[in-house]
């Protein structure tokens, strides 16, 4: 058996190749937990957002939505921090909106982050929102290769 040769911090070429794959391993495991957790936030912003839809129909009159989000806001922002602010809400009510078939925003979500999302929002004509998300989807899938 040849004995490897010791590089200068005294570490041997299959040390380094050692270190260099479980790196790699951490690194691969680390972004798919981003992305579950990514995942995971998304469906739950679209599930709050249909709930609250779906309540601010059932209100007996228009000012029961003007005046429920700032409510509801301020309690969840004080149980949940600032990401549930009256426009977070808002974005969640338009995410809902906008991708109304739970299957298609799973997809979505699992490929985009909801920084993605929340410019998907802006975006009026469906057309230009579906060549937005096509061209992250495409970006992102280069950028890991």
């Amino acid at each position: 058996m040849s004995k490897l040769k010791q590089s200068r911090g005294g570490e041997s070429a299959s040390d380094n190749v050692l270190y260099t794959n479980i790196r790699q391993l951490i690194e691969e495991s680390k972004q798919r937990v981003f992305t579950s957790v990514n995942a995971e936030i998304t469906m739950l912003y679209w599930n709050i957002g249909k709930y609250i839809n779906e309540n601010l129909k059932t209100g007996k009159s228009s000012d029961y939505g003007k005046n429920i989000l700032p409510t509801l806001s301020a309690k969840l922002v004080e149980d949940y921090g600032k990401g549930f602010s009256h426009r977070d809400l808002a974005n969640m009510i338009k995410l809902f909106s906008i991708f109304p078939e739970k299957e298609i925003l799973q997809t979505l979500s699992a490929k985009l982050s909801w920084s993605h999302f929340v410019e998907l929002l802006g975006i009026r004509e469906s057309l230009q929102r579906e060549f937005y998300y096509t061209l992250c989807i495409n970006e992102v899938i280069i950028s890991v290769l």
